[in-house]
This record gives C-alpha cells, structure tokens and sequence, in this order.
C-alpha cells in the first residue's frame, strides 16, 4: 500500500514538474522582451563635457547619471561657476555640459581693438576664426554690433550667444 502510494506520489511529482518547467518556457518566450532595460542591462550614455574643468572630453555613464556626476569626473576648476548649473539635472546621451567662469573673471574684450590672442581668449573662438575676425575688421572696419558678427567666417549663431556676455565694441 506504501509502495502504491509513493508511486502515485512519484508520478504526480514528475508531472507537475514537467508543467512547471513547461510554464516557465513559455512565460520566458512571451515575455522575455519585456524585461526592464535595468534589468537586463545597465545602457550608457555619453555626455561631453569642457570650460572650466580639468579633464574635458566625453565621458560614458550610467542611464539615470546626473550632471555632478560628470563634474566629479571632469574635475571642476576652482574658478568655475557651479551656481550657474543645475546640477541635479539628470543627463541624456548626447548632452553637452559647458563650465563657465565665475563672473568676476569675464573677459571683456574691444572686438575693434582686440589682437589675435586676446580674440582667441573668448569662448568657442579658435585660432582660425579669431584670424578670420581680424581679416573682416581689416577689411571691412569696425564692428558696430554683435550681429556683423556673423559676416565672419566661421562664426555661427551659437557662436554668438556664447561670445554675446564677453565681448565689447
């Protein structure tokens, strides 16, 4: 009688597992592409960061990272001005984070009078452009405002908008 009832028992034991496992493939193939990315795993971003640190560069980080994450990172320049900076912003792939000067370092250079290496000075201006601003001023006179700017080769309107607080005529 034990024997029979442990036999029952045995078999009844084989098929539910059979069903659990036959369950389980099941749930895996219809809901294995629906697993969280978290879980699954972890997506990177990349973030460039320049200005006032001292390790400018893109940096790849977690999905989620925060933008003092990336300034731990980088390296934050003593001179740079954090307040200006939201730095519980969460990041996104492809974001650019750009450190300023705190205010009581701006520069403020003539566009009219300025030489190669002070015109290179200001933010996103290179070697190039700053030749090049020199050329049109040669050529053309002094600038009366920002916009003329813009004759310039090389110079964009982003260009300007960083430029804008740092420059006088």
């Amino acid at each position: 009688m034990i024997n029979k009832l442990l036999s029952y028992l045995y078999q009844y034991l084989n098929h539910f597992l059979l069903i659990t496992v036959f369950v389980l493939i099941i749930y895996l193939l219809i809901f294995v592409d629906r697993i969280p990315e978290s879980v699954s795993e972890k997506k990177m971003i990349k973030v460039y960061v320049c200005g006032e640190v001292q390790n400018p560069g893109v940096y790849e980080l977690p999905l989620g990272s925060r933008v003092q994450d990336v300034l731990i990172l980088s390296k934050v320049k003593d001179n740079a001005d954090l307040n200006s900076i939201n730095l519980a912003k969460r990041l996104r792939d492809e974001d650019m984070i750009k450190v300023y000067p705190l205010e009581k370092e701006k520069i403020r250079i003539n566009v009219n009078t300025a030489n190669l290496e002070e015109l290179s000075k200001l933010p996103g201006i290179s070697n190039k452009v700053a030749k090049e601003i020199i050329q049109y001023r040669e050529r053309y006179g002094n600038f009366t405002n920002i916009n003329e700017l813009l004759r310039v080769k090389g110079m964009s309107v982003e260009d300007l908008e960083e430029i804008s607080k740092y420059i006088e005529f």
